[in-house]
């Protein structure tokens, strides 16, 4: 073996210990990241979750408090009223002439006024004798209640004061209050008038009708703990500690005698705990949130608490930051493939560098080799990223689509002045704003060829407002020129993209600039499409072209550098001040618009980009006044998504306009449905993307069962198939994702209109 071979063997082996030392970093460090990241992320949920807990608990409070304070007004309401009662002058000399017709007379008037509030009225004279109850009773019913109200009714004959007594219990185990009033007759004391409220009325009137959670409640249990009122009927009249002790000696009830004796300590106060639904078949222990407050009524007080599951807040937390972490690991895992492809090509690089030394006259194929393999693992990487943000957009569309449409839905409901229409407007406005975040990332993806959101846009109104941004945004150091060379006219283009694309090239502009100043000067001219072609080389896609161009005199750039600008992540800004994809997204923009980006430039004197852009002879539509959607509609719909929560939203956003609406998950179920009722329905709307068929295979089956069902797709992104259809009139019309219920109601009667 010769001294160059061994030498060799030796470089070979160094390089791959030193390739298998980065590779073991490499990974340490990702390992340790993803670490960090998964710390943060769950020290971070578990904030949230207890701010949100802390929120719910509040809340809970506050409708307690609420409820207490309702009974109590219902309590002092009905004591007022029979307080008035008794100083009515006819009932204190009746009484006091034992007269007992006009007294009688004006108990069942006020008995009856009351409605069902209160059970029964009741006259006793000054010995304590019940003497008239209205409505009448049996006399066994009678004697029993003699006997519930002697002490209390002793207690009146001895104060001479109005009294509210305790919760009490007949024998039938109905729980009552009854309500003392003494009267009186010129001074002198003539007897008392009294009245009885089931608690059951008070509980279906103001303690029913509040709601907390889908399984939580609201209760009521006095100061013995004894429960007044519940949602389940055979929890009445017990003792929430000793009887459930009894009843359930196996089960663990600390923490609910830990809250009991809070609740009997404290007027108010949240509480976390484990105990068990009572109501449940098969009770077992589970977490609960307590809010509870105290209702006076006269001497005595009663517990009010709201019960509300814990799993109700915290499972959809849970789910989310299980969603992050997922998202987060496919971000490490892609960093570690960029770096495992970064060392890939390091290792090739190298390997080839040691090789020309001994097969020199392999030289130029090895290096042709060597530059379709990198161009093939750029190539790659694109693909990967595109795909990747593509899925996202598509995954933040079947987001957006319920946020959207309930917002619309509950815009709908609202009386556009109070405070909850404020709330929901913001939410609608925040998702069109997200809708707009999405249209970027789909052009990042290069995924949406944007037809569906061309329109005519005068070019000199949008760079106007545009640099009129611009200024706003930089320092004084650099001055703006705008110069219009000449009537630019009008091109076919996305609003939004476009003022991104100018609004981009002009940052980077001042940047250039940023430290030394200058000037940065914007031109919008027109060019013939022949002088394009000469001059670039370009295909002469239009007669006439539209050009903008953005000049600065900052630092300018190398040969080398300019190759490199417009490629994903790459970029000659510091650290934390670029992403290294502006100019790759600008790129693609003007290239889905079928136009051409050139750019100039040199070290020291600045740089000059050009943006050519089809020039149209159209103009841009005015605004129409936009009548609302008839909300009459009579058409059929079938609609067809597999994700469950948007097809829920789209389908109650139809409903609102009148669209009779046959939901489906499956596209395999909505065919076979078609199938056996052809002319049920007189539209099909459905989701491009769904698993085992396409929408536009779907439309194309359900075009040949019936010819005339018209065909709507709904789908984050318009590519190449569904345009396809669309020519062919296998689909009648195409939306984007997200939409409202009334823009798709829009769009179905537009559909239904060009029929005729």
């Amino acid at each position: 073996m010769s001294k160059e071979d061994i030498k060799f063997q030796i470089n070979n082996f160094i390089r791959k210990l030193h390739n298998r030392k980065i590779v073991f970093y490499s990974i340490s460090i990702i390992v340790i990241l993803l670490f960090i990241l998964v710390q943060m992320i769950y020290r971070t949920y578990t904030i949230n979750r207890n701010t949100i807990i802390e929120q719910q608990l509040q809340h809970l409070l506050t409708i307690s408090k609420a409820t207490s304070r309702s009974l109590e007004v219902f309590a002092s309401e009905k004591s007022d009223s029979l307080k008035i009662l008794a100083l009515n002058r006819e009932i204190g000399l009746g009484m006091k002439n034992d007269s007992d017709t006009s007294v009688r007379a004006a108990l069942i008037a006020y008995a009856d006024a009351q409605e069902n509030d209160i059970q029964r009225v009741y006259q006793i004279n000054k010995t304590g004798k019940i003497i008239y109850r209205y409505p009448e009773m049996d006399q066994e019913s009678a004697a029993a209640y003699d006997e519930l109200l002697k002490e209390d009714i002793q207690r009146v004959l001895q104060d001479k004061t109005a009294f509210i007594s305790k919760a009490r219990e007949d024998k039938n185990g109905q729980f009552k209050i009854f309500l003392f009033e003494p009267v009186f007759s010129e001074n002198e004391f003539e007897g008392i008038i009294a009245a009885s409220v089931s608690l059951e009325t008070i509980y279906e009137k103001l303690v029913k009708p509040v709601k907390v959670g889908q399984k939580g409640y609201a209760m009521v249990k006095d100061d013995k703990g004894i429960i007044l009122m519940h949602p389940a009927k055979d929890q009445i009249g017990i003792d929430v500690i000793k009887t459930r002790k009894e009843l359930y000696p196996e089960f663990d009830l600390q923490e609910l005698e830990k809250l009991i004796k809070q609740q009997y300590t404290n007027e108010e106060g949240l509480a976390e705990y484990y105990s068990y639904w009572w109501t449940d078949e098969m009770m077992q222990k589970t977490k609960k949130l307590n809010a509870f407050s105290r209702a006076h009524l006269g001497e005595n007080f009663w517990v009010i608490a709201m019960v509300m599951s814990y799993d109700e807040v915290e499972v959809p937390l849970r789910e989310n930051l299980i969603k992050i972490i997922e998202i987060a690991i496919v971000i490490i895992l892609i960093l570690a493939a960029s770096i495992f492809i970064i060392l890939k090509i390091q290792e090739n690089k190298e390997a080839l560098e040691v090789e020309t030394k001994y097969l020199k006259e392999l030289n130029t194929a090895m290096e042709k080799l060597r530059k379709k393999d990198m161009q093939l693992q750029h190539s790659h990487k694109l693909q990967v990223v595109g795909t990747l943000t593509g899925g996202i957009a598509h995954e933040f569309n079947n987001l957006l689509t319920p946020i959207l449409g309930y917002a619309e839905i509950l815009k709908n409901r609202l009386d556009v002045n109070s405070e909850s229409y404020d709330y929901v407007n913001e939410i609608y406005e925040s998702s069109h704003k997200a809708k707009d975040i999405i249209e970027r990332i789909l052009v990042f993806s290069r995924s949406d060829n944007g037809a569906s959101k061309y329109a005519p846009v005068e070019v000199r109104q949008i760079m106007a407002e545009t640099i009129s941004l611009v200024k706003s945004t930089i320092t004084p150091n650099v001055g703006v020129v705008f110069e219009e060379k000449s009537d630019a006219g009008c091109i076919m283009a996305n609003r939004v993209q476009i003022h991104q694309v100018i609004f981009n090239l002009c940052t980077n502009a001042f940047h250039a600039m940023k430290y030394s100043g200058g000037t940065l000067k914007v031109t919008l001219e027109t060019f013939v499409g022949k002088e394009i072609h000469e001059l670039r080389k370009y295909p002469q896609l239009a007669e006439n072209y539209v050009c903008i161009t953005v000049t600065d005199n900052g630092y300018g750039m190398s040969k080398d550098t300019i190759e490199k600008i417009f490629d994903p992540f790459f970029t000659t800004k510091p650290t934390g001040e670029g992403t290294g994809l502006g100019l790759f997204i600008v790129q693609g923009i003007i290239e889905n618009h079928k136009g051409l980006i050139t750019v100039d430039s040199e070290i020291g004197k600045g740089s000059t980009f050009k943006v050519y852009l089809p020039k149209i002879q159209s103009k841009p539509e005015a605004p129409e006044y936009k009548e609302n959607v008839p909300m009459k509609q009579t058409k059929s719909i079938l609609l067809v998504d597999d994700e469950p929560k948007v097809l829920k939203v789209m389908k109650k956003g139809l409903e609102q306009f009148g669209f009779k609406v046959i939901a489906e998950e499956k596209g395999m179920e909505a065919l076979k449905l078609f199938s056996h009722n052809t002319d049920r329905f007189d539209m099909a709307v459905m989701d491009q993307n769904m698993p085992n068929i396409k929408g536009t295979e779907l439309a194309e089956r359900l075009k040949m069962i019936n010819p005339n069902i018209k065909i709507i797709i709904a789908t984050g992104f318009v590519d190449e198939k569904v345009l396809e259809y669309f020519d062919k009139m296998i689909v009648d019309e195409y939306v984007v994702k997200p939409i409202t219920g009334e823009q798709l109601a829009e769009a179905i009667i537009k559909v239904f209109e060009n029929e005729v």
